[in-house]
């Protein structure tokens, strides 16, 4: 029974391979890089970090001089005062790690979840520009080479031209529409 089995699951993988399958390819970094929309949405979203960065980083600095005093005073305050130093430190040492998780959490930070966004529309776009050119084709499967799960590929199905060149097109009839 199980050759039976075993011989049916390689004839049916036979004949799916003798039908020949078309199998494109495309390079969503390169196309990202290409797309004014997405490079603009990821700059805001640069920025946005950058300046978030920035604040971590001074309330960090805050918080290393509220702990270089506490050690250089330590001796000389009193236990009252040196639990009330120790818990103002411990806060804003919370107050930090949440800082940072609320905004540089994976995959819930707000940094994570403004990129998605602006990319989502974006992403929809490309998606049916690849959807188009798949059809046009007659291509089966696109693959996205950029994740690096393709190990060799022939330049003849790269498909990422088509798709910017598609982009662009529906950029312009897009725009058109809006006038």
């Amino acid at each position: 029974m199980k050759k039976i089995i075993i011989i049916f699951c390689i004839l049916n993988f036979s004949l799916l391979l003798s039908e020949g399958q078309k199998i494109g390819y495309v390079n969503m970094q390169y196309i990202y890089s290409q797309n004014e929309d997405a490079r603009l949405a990821h700059a805001d979203v640069e920025k946005e970090a950058k300046r978030l960065q920035v604040e971590y980083e001074n309330k960090a600095i805050y918080l290393d001089s509220l702990m270089k005093d506490y050690q250089k005073l330590e001796l000389m305050l009193t236990d009252e005062m040196k639990l009330q130093k120790q818990q103002e430190i411990q806060g804003l040492s919370i107050e930090l790690e949440n800082f940072q998780v609320q905004y540089f959490g994976q995959p819930n930070g707000e940094i994570y979840l403004m990129l998605e966004e602006k990319m989502t529309p974006i992403n929809a776009l490309i998606q049916s520009a690849i959807d188009r050119i798949a059809a046009e084709n007659s291509y089966d499967y696109v693959l996205d080479v950029s994740q690096g799960i393709v190990l060799y590929k022939l330049d003849s199905f790269d498909l990422t031209e088509l798709v910017i060149e598609k982009l662009n097109k529906m950029s312009v009839d897009n725009s058109n529409i809006q006038e």
